[in-house]
């Protein structure tokens, strides 16, 4: 996935997130910790996205020295998710002139796919719980 899609991604899920009324149901922080070869991801991406396709939410946060959060206010419905993480190759082209940085350009993913869009990665955020996931990749 480019870096320019997700960034999108997170725009819009954090749009969709904040937006509505307190007669929505309630939401829920939802923080951890990515390693990847047992080294924290120094800087990336987590989506979490319902698979549940009737709730249709999703929301997604950075990944800095390994950590991750999203808020209560942009927060999670409870329910079941896939995660997709991505890790772009911080040492990618640099902009062309004149060129914004991270447009139309394809970036080295650092992760295998099976983390990425086609994901096996899952969490159930629960309204009893601590939603703390982290995620030990390999």
């Amino acid at each position: 996935m480019t870096r320019p899609l997700l960034g999108g991604i997170l725009v819009l899920s954090a749009a969709f997130t904040t937006a509505g009324c307190s007669s929505e149901p309630k939401r829920y922080k939802v923080s951890g910790t990515v390693t990847y070869k047992g080294q924290p991801i120094p800087a990336g991406s987590i989506l979490f996205k319902s698979e549940d396709p009737a709730v249709g939410t999703m929301g997604g946060s950075a990944i800095n020295d390994g950590r991750y959060e999203i808020p209560q206010a942009n927060g999670l419905l409870a329910g079941k998710y896939k995660v997709s993480i991505s890790y772009p190759d911080p040492k990618g082209p640099a902009p062309k002139e004149g060129e914004a940085p991270g447009e139309g350009r394809e970036t080295r993913e650092l992760l295998p796919a099976k983390y990425n869009a086609p994901t096996e990665l899952t969490a159930e955020v629960r309204s009893d719980g601590d939603n703390v996931f982290s995620f030990d990749l390999k």
